[in-house]
């Protein structure tokens, strides 16, 4: 088991100097940073193995880092250009219902290919890092995504041609 209180203390600074090449702001890294450790620690409470937990520490800060200053772009063109932005309460709840449908189609996904996936696509983790992980192999986690990114456009196929062609 890692020794969680060591790594935090040895790795907080360094993780919130990187956060801050992307957020330009302290008070953000840090909180950046502190969110990561924060789901670090739910994930190895929850008994998921970390082999490196340095490596998934620094591209967790750094997928949360570009995901935050991609969410404060987006609100600055709100704020500048509200008219061409399409914020409604109707294009809210389209938008919504559409990330409700994609996790509904993610849930239905075989438990190891939706955990394989998510390790990918929502953790950032690399397929070298997931195969180690889980100790499978690297052509393993690229069946994994590549059929579950198969049923993913079949579902939004679906719904699609659902939506506009009934």
């Amino acid at each position: 088991m890692v020794d969680f209180e060591s790594e935090y203390k040895s790795l907080y600074r360094p993780l919130c100097l990187f956060a801050l090449q992307y957020t330009n702001q302290i008070d953000d890294a840090e909180d950046v940073v502190q969110q990561a450790f924060a789901d670090v620690w739910e994930k190895l409470r929850g008994g998921v193995s970390i082999l490196n937990l340095k490596a998934y520490l620094y591209q967790a800060v750094k997928n949360r880092s570009v995901l935050q200053v991609s969410q404060e772009r987006v609100e600055m063109l709100q704020d500048e250009f509200p008219d061409e932005i399409d914020t409604g309460e109707e294009e809210q709840v389209r938008l919504a219902e559409r990330d409700a449908r994609l996790w509904d189609a993610i849930d239905h996904l075989p438990p190891e290919r939706r955990r394989i996936f998510l390790l990918s696509k929502r953790d950032g983790l690399k397929y070298q890092e997931i195969a180690e992980e889980l100790h499978i192999s690297i052509k393993t986690v690229e069946n994994q995504i590549s059929k579950a990114l198969k049923a993913l456009r079949e579902t939004a196929i679906r719904i699609y041609t659902f939506l506009f062609f009934n």
